[in-house]
């Protein structure tokens, strides 16, 4: 795992080989778009889902190696956190984001991309007056990890094509 602060602030880091490598084989071999899902509040008209895996899946194994990282990030990013929990994110043909910042209810976050695409998606950070502040690089098992805070404007203004999808984990860790 390397986490890399992108600036002095300090609040927000690209994260790379962050998966061990065997995870992300068992991932390769699910057919993602026939696992069970759920709509995610607050995204109720997105065409974005969240997987719902059983216990015995490799999803729940890739949660509970996030779990077990919490000491190691907390380290790398020099901040301390309760806990975590990690979703997985399946964001449809059509679906994209404007420029929001996140509610109050998100402490901190991690997103993970999972899966190859055509095209480059990843969420852009900006600074408040507009211009571009971090692309964390897309590829598989690559992304960001952000502390919430008034400035953390981002965006998916990236629309994902027909036949296809975007897979991403989506950690959230609470204050301690």
């Amino acid at each position: 795992m390397i986490v890399t602060a992108i600036d002095s602030k300090f609040d927000l880091f690209q994260v790379q080989d962050f998966y061990p490598s065997n995870l992300l084989e068992q991932l390769d071999d699910k057919d993602h778009l026939s696992v069970k899902s759920k709509k995610e509040d607050l995204q109720d008209n997105w065409p974005r889902c969240r997987l719902i895996p059983d216990e015995s899946s490799v999803y729940n194994t890739l949660h509970l190696f996030v779990q077990s990282q919490l000491k190691i990030i907390e380290q790398q990013i020099q901040h301390e956190f309760l806990a975590c929990d990690t979703g997985f994110w399946l964001d449809l043909p059509g679906f994209s984001m404007d420029t929001h910042l996140d509610n109050d209810g998100v402490y901190a976050a991690m997103q993970i991309y999972l899966t190859e695409n055509t095209k480059s998606m990843p969420t852009v950070f900006y600074n408040n007056d507009g211009t571009v502040r971090f692309i964390p690089k897309y590829q598989v098992n690559s992304g960001y990890l952000m502390l919430n805070n008034s400035n953390q404007w981002h965006a998916m203004p990236y629309t994902v094509p027909d036949d296809e999808y975007r897979l991403t984990s989506y950690t959230w860790f609470y204050k301690k």
